[in-house]
């Protein structure tokens, strides 16, 4: 008696963890990067003190969108004309509305007009999709002064 009450036990936590780990739900696990199409400004833009950056990108993903980040910094080779200058910094998260697949993203950043270090800069998107998966994409950018450009 005692080996038949192990035997269906047994039997029965068996069945219980084979048709718990064939579940469809690993079929639609999301590993897929979204792309990121930057469509402006274009590499090696140049940009004057107070001018507005117009960033323009098509976002896409296999199953959705989640949110998409705009980071600027300097990348410049310690070349500066002023002093009492810092390297300007801008760095603006956004979420992208529920459900897309496809985001045509639009973003305006507003230059300094006086006080940042000219010369090169980074422009970069960041984009993560709701199951976490992460693309990115870089351009330079010249931030010159009206007054001074090489």
């Amino acid at each position: 008696m005692k080996n038949s009450i192990l035997k269906y036990t047994f039997i029965s936590i068996v069945s219980l963890f084979i048709t718990t780990s064939c579940s469809d739900d690993d079929s639609t696990l999301d590993t897929t990067k979204p792309e990121i199409n930057l469509i402006s400004p274009k590499d090696d833009a140049h940009i004057h003190l107070g001018d507005v950056i117009n960033i323009e990108a098509i976002l896409k993903d296999n199953v959705e969108l989640g949110s998409v980040k705009v980071d600027i910094h300097y990348a410049g080779d310690g070349h500066q004309h002023r002093n009492a200058n810092v390297n300007w910094e801008y760095s603006k998260e956004e979420s992208i509305p529920s459900g897309q697949k496809e985001y045509a993203f639009t973003h305006k950043v507003q230059v300094p007009t006086e006080g940042i270090t000219d010369g090169h800069y980074h422009l970069g998107l960041y984009l993560i999709d709701k199951a976490g998966n992460q693309s990115q994409t870089f351009i330079e950018i010249d931030v010159v002064d009206h007054g001074h450009e090489h």
